[in-house]
Order: C-alpha cells, then sequence, then structure tokens
C-alpha cells in the first residue's frame, strides 16, 4: 500500500455554509499533492427533500466537469454529508441511494427538536446530560442509516470548548459510546477522524481514545477529513490525523468511489 493523502470531507459552494467551487478545490487539492478528494456537500434531512435533492443536482455537474479537467491528476469523488439520517431515514435512503454517489457521510449537528450545537447557550444546559442524549441518537442512525463512515464524533466538543465556562469529560460518556462504537464495527461502517478546520483551527475529533475503542471493538474502516469550507483549508493538518490514527493502533485507512472502500497506508 502507498502512502497517499486523500481529503474525504471537503465542502464547496454547493453547501450553504461553503465559500469556493469545486475546481478552486481541486486546483488546490493538486497545488498541495494530494492524491484525491470527495466533495461532500450538506444535505440536512430536516432541512426536506426539495433541499437535499437541489444540492446533489447542483454538485454533480461540478463533479463532473472537474474529472474531466482533474481527472489524470487527481481522484474526484461525488460525495454527500448527510444530517440526521435517523429523522427520516426514507428522505436519507433516496438520496445515499442516488447511483452517482461516491460516498455517504453520516453526520449528527442537532438533536430532535433543538438546534445545532453550533447555536446552543451552554451555559444555560445541562451538558452531561445533553451528551448521553447525543449518544443515543448516534446509536439511533448506526442502527439504521445508510451511510460509509460517520463524521465527527464528539461534534459538539468544539462549541463547548468555545462557549462554555466549563469543559466537560467526554470519557465519563464512554459507556454511552462504546455500543455506537460496536453496531458500526457490526455493520462494517466506519468513523471519521476530522481535523476541524471549516474556517479556523480547532481539535481533532474525536480523540485517540475513540479510535483506540473503535479498534477494540472490531472496526476497521477509517477516513480522513478536513472539513474545509474554503478551498485554502483543503488537505489541512492530515499527517497530524494519521499520526493518531496509527497512535491509535491503525495501519491503513480509507478512501470511498462508488460506496467501496480503497485502502491506503498511514
Amino acid at each position: 500500500m502507498q502512502k497517499k493523502i486523500f481529503d474525504s470531507h471537503l465542502h464547496s459552494k454547493n453547501s450553504h455554509d461553503g465559500r469556493d467551487s469545486v475546481d478552486a478545490i481541486c486546483r488546490e487539492a493538486i497545488r498541495k499533492g494530494l492524491s484525491g478528494i470527495a466533495v461532500t456537500d450538506h444535505c440536512d434531512i430536516d432541512a426536506g427533500r426539495a433541499s437535499c435533492l437541489a444540492v446533489l443536482t447542483a454538485l454533480k455537474p461540478d463533479i463532473y466537469e472537474a474529472r474531466q479537467r482533474y481527472g489524470e491528476r487527481l481522484h474526484i469523488s461525488l460525495g454527500i454529508e448527510l444530517g440526521e439520517i435517523h429523522h427520516d431515514n426514507a428522505l436519507a435512503g433516496e438520496v445515499s441511494g442516488d447511483p452517482d454517489v461516491d460516498f455517504v457521510i453520516g453526520s449528527l449537528h442537532c438533536l430532535r427538536n433543538a438546534r445545532d450545537f453550533y447555536y446552543l447557550d451552554y451555559d444555560r444546559i445541562d451538558m452531561d446530560a445533553l451528551i448521553d442524549r447525543y449518544y443515543d441518537e448516534l446509536l439511533e442512525m448506526a442502527s439504521v442509516g445508510d451511510f460509509d463512515v460517520v463524521a465527527h464524533i464528539n461534534y459538539q466538543v468544539r462549541y463547548m470548548s468555545e462557549n462554555a465556562r466549563r469543559r466537560v469529560d467526554f470519557s465519563s460518556h464512554f459507556d454511552r459510546l462504546e455500543p455506537v462504537l460496536k453496531k458500526l464495527a457490526e455493520r462494517g461502517k466506519g468513523i471519521e477522524i476530522n481535523t476541524s478546520s471549516g474556517s479556523r483551527d480547532g481539535e481533532i475529533v474525536p480523540s485517540a481514545d475513540v479510535f483506540r475503542m473503535f479498534r477494540a471493538s472490531g472496526g476497521e474502516v477509517v477516513a480522513i477529513g478536513s472539513d474545509a469550507h474554503t478551498a485554502p483549508r483543503v488537505g489541512h493538518r492530515m499527517t497530524e490525523a494519521m499520526a493518531i490514527l496509527r497512535d491509535a493502533g491503525f495501519t491503513r485507512y480509507a478512501f470511498f468511489e462508488r460506496r467501496k472502500p480503497i485502502f491506503f497506508g498511514l
């Protein structure tokens, strides 16, 4: 296995919070020497069918054009980040079942009847209870969703760290996380190491302890994503993420084409 760098979590201007074109993302990936990318624009299930399908409709021609222009220098996967799959599994399945989709990220940005973790006032919330609810919904998603990897487990740590007056010890809730990791391993699904570079440097999530738990649970599939929302952030902190995975006992990571993992050495 050759050591190559693949960034499997990127957002173009087809995402509501993305800035740059697929073309600009590809040019930056080539400039930085990446071997491949997956453009995984947001499809938030709670936003409804029309919104989700509109993202795919906009992304497809951009990907096809990029493949024609850069395909000899860069592997380009058409991905989608499906948010809150379990809130409407039928709609999520319609999106993930599109034959043109190479890679599906399952993500959990908000709980049922709640706002995105980004917007919560953590000084007014029982954060321990919130984390337990998060893991409960994550288990539900892990059990029923059609996806390839779960993105940024412990996503909310970014905002808890910045906005709360105290830091939550996620490890004290690992008894709720362990069933999630076991279910993912049982289903042959993976988890992502996310370098948290949407617009600024944040914590890489999840921690190495989570990857050790996943491996102990039988998990084999891990992917690496910068979560970049601008072209200059493409490929950010990839080597750092690789080192964390190696420290957790993994020797390879996955890049997806046609919903199948291709493995590369760490």
